[in-house]
């Protein structure tokens, strides 16, 4: 009898290792599964948090090399601006004072060497004009911007002429003008101008 309950044992064993071989499989692809989630989770999110970390240092950058170069530095264009409005306007003309701010030295004397091109420039926006665009607040920007975009323009350009034309840095920053919008502002070394007078009469 004792032989026959150990045969019974040996036939009951086999049952219990295949339950258990199939439970050590289940348990093998899930742990495997959640390890997979886990890392993919982990990887999503540190790519997204490494994307804001960039931007956050470029920010950053830049604006440690704006602080590089110093304070900023107006220029005021001399003498001022005055363009005659067409007939049957209200007023009869304008008469603007601008001044221009950047942090970069070799900006202002650009700004200088280039004077003429930019008096035309700018005149002959003011030129384009009418009393009714000006009148509001919105009209005022948008020439702010235009003028701004006009002389942002010219500096890079003679920056460009002046280095090797065949530098890759020198097309990138003609692709990034010409892309330009009316609306958009043009990242320059001029940050901004400013109307110190703006006369309608």
């Amino acid at each position: 009898m004792a032989e026959e309950e150990e045969l019974e044992l040996d036939v009951n064993q086999p049952k219990s290792s295949k339950t258990s071989i199939i439970l050590i499989i289940v348990l093998a692809v899930l742990v495997i599964n959640i390890g997979g989630i886990a890392a993919w989770y982990f990887l999503v999110n540190d790519d997204a948090s490494s994307a804001s970390a960039k931007k956050e240092k470029s920010a950053e950058t830049e604006e440690k090399a704006k602080n590089d170069l110093g304070p900023l530095k107006y220029l005021t264009l001399v003498p001022e601006f005055i363009v005659n409005f067409g007939p049957g306007s209200k007023v009869r003309y304008l008469q603007v004072d601008l001044q221009i701010a950047t942090r970069d030295e070799a900006a202002l004397k650009t700004v200088a060497t280039y004077r003429p091109v930019l008096r035309n420039d700018i005149l002959v926006i003011l030129s384009g004009l009418s009393f009714e665009q000006l009148q509001g607040r919105s009209g005022k920007e948008t020439l702010q911007k235009n003028i701004l975009n006009t002389i942002n323009k010219v500096i890079i350009s003679s920056t460009n002429v002046a280095s090797h034309e065949g530098n890759e840095e020198s097309e990138s920053s003609k692709a990034g003008v010409e892309d330009a919008t009316k609306d958009e502002v043009i990242d320059g070394p001029i940050e901004n101008v400013y109307f110190t007078s703006f006369i309608m009469q």
